[in-house]
């Protein structure tokens, strides 16, 4: 096989992925706006998708999009493979690329993800909005055959000063609207009081990650997830 077996002292709870047999890869890509956080996790295809994710060989290194990823261990004993980049201003449709390499080789993966970026122009940043009107969120650009996650909560928790979070899904027509009398209070808030608050969309796209180059097998719910995300602040007034 191109990349291969087990590196040395590899073994047992400390297994490394074995690349000889049927991989499963998630790549996940976050972008707020503000930043993008990649993470990509391996696990034996025959453990599925449940497992805890393991870690590379000792002579094998892993880049997405050309960005070099680091393993990271969490408390469960997962190992995450992650890299923080720039937030991406693309509004077309883009083809990611996984590259695995060791010392006997290289595979790559990609899968094209149309998830493009947008902005939020209403409502405008820290403005008032009465609870007794409607509250039109306004982006760019649309993606017509899709859909957006909405989310309003306030700044801390979304139980602080209004009466909790919400969220639905809406249209990515490139408008929706928050009715009058839909933004609670919570019930120990004034009726007077002005809340802090946030609308996020979101927007999320999942694709096939296939190979490209080399003789790994991939398991095939292999996949690239893409959510591109965007808050706006408002003060959420009587």
């Amino acid at each position: 096989m191109l990349l291969a077996a087990f590196a040395a002292g590899c073994t047992g709870s400390e297994a490394c992925v074995d690349f000889t047999q049927e991989v499963l890869v998630v790549a996940s890509r976050t972008d707020d706006g503000r930043g993008t956080r990649i993470e990509v996790e391996l696990r034996r295809a025959e453990e599925g998708e449940n497992s805890i994710p393991v870690k590379l060989c000792d002579d094998s290194t892993l880049e997405f999009d050309g960005e070099g990823l680091v393993g990271v261990k969490r408390p469960s004993g997962a190992v995450i493979y992650e890299a923080k980049v720039a937030s991406g201003t693309g509004t077309e449709p883009v083809v990611h690329r996984l590259r695995l390499e060791n010392s006997d080789g290289v595979s790559e993966f990609s899968g094209e993800v149309d998830a493009p970026g947008f902005e939020i122009s209403a409502p405008v940043d820290n403005t008032k909005v009465s609870r007794e009107v409607d509250l039109p969120v306004v982006w760019e650009p649309v993606h017509e055959a899709g859909m957006m996650t909405m989310r309003l909560s306030d700044a801390i928790d979304g139980e602080t000063c209004l009466a909790g979070a919400f969220e639905r899904d809406v249209g990515d027509g490139g408008m929706t609207t928050i009715v009058a009398g839909e933004i609670a209070l919570s019930p120990d808030t004034s009726r007077n009081a002005t809340c802090e608050a946030y609308v996020t969309l979101s927007r999320r796209a999942e694709v096939t990650l296939t190979t490209t180059r080399g003789d790994v097998s991939l398991h095939p719910d292999s996949r690239i997830e893409a959510t591109n995300s965007r808050a706006r602040r408002f003060r959420s007034v009587p």
